[in-house]
């Protein structure tokens, strides 16, 4: 198969199970996400209740949800907020479909290569999502702190990440990601073809 249509269908068929799968993946990965935003809420005065998938704000839409409280400090155990973050499941969905489409779709010259790909790009999948709606899920968290603080209009480093996420960053991360596996599982394979013996 020609390689433009090889691409075609791969986008074809991304863009269908994004579609389809998108709150049941949302879902899914909800507990993943919750475990990784507790480790980012480290040494924050946060407190993290739940994440989980509800309606969004109109009905044809739904939403990953974290749900979580702010203190005033590490040290104060009266909740002074209540946070939510949301997350569109559309935009959930985003880093598997393009993360996985470019990294499975590339060309490889052997099976085994595919399967470095593939098990080097779990980890780095997983880091994918810790950055992405991971911590766009904190945002909320980290304003509240800045409002409690004392800034009326807080644009913190959370508010910068996310928004470069959000203009397009997040697809660059995904590509150069999958991009970089490929390349570099392609050289290790080609390294590994030059140094076996020959029959």
């Amino acid at each position: 198969m020609r390689p433009d249509f090889r691409w075609g269908l791969a986008a074809a068929a991304a863009l269908a199970l994004g579609v389809g799968c998108a709150e049941p993946y949302a879902r899914l990965a909800a507990p993943c996400y919750a475990l990784v935003d507790e480790l980012w809420a480290r040494g924050h005065p946060w407190e993290i209740v739940r994440i989980v998938v509800a309606p969004g704000r109109t009905r044809f839409t739904a939403e990953l949800q974290l749900h979580g409280y702010v203190r005033r400090s590490m040290s104060t155990a009266t909740r002074a907020a209540r946070v939510v973050g949301r997350v569109q499941v559309g935009e959930v969905v985003e880093t598997p479909l393009v993360f996985w489409t470019l990294l499975l779709g590339w060309p490889a010259s052997t099976l085994g290569q595919r399967a470095w790909r593939l098990a080097a790009g779990i980890p780095v999948f997983l880091c994918l999502e810790a950055l992405t709606t991971g911590t766009q899920l904190m945002l909320p968290l980290a304003q509240a702190s800045a409002i409690l603080a004392g800034d009326p209009d807080p644009v913190t480093g959370w508010d910068h990440w996310s928004r470069f996420l959000e203009s397009g960053g997040q697809f660059v991360l995904d590509c150069a990601a999958a991009m970089l596996i490929a390349a570099a599982t392609g050289r290790h394979s080609r390294q590994t073809a030059a140094v076996m013996p020959q029959n």
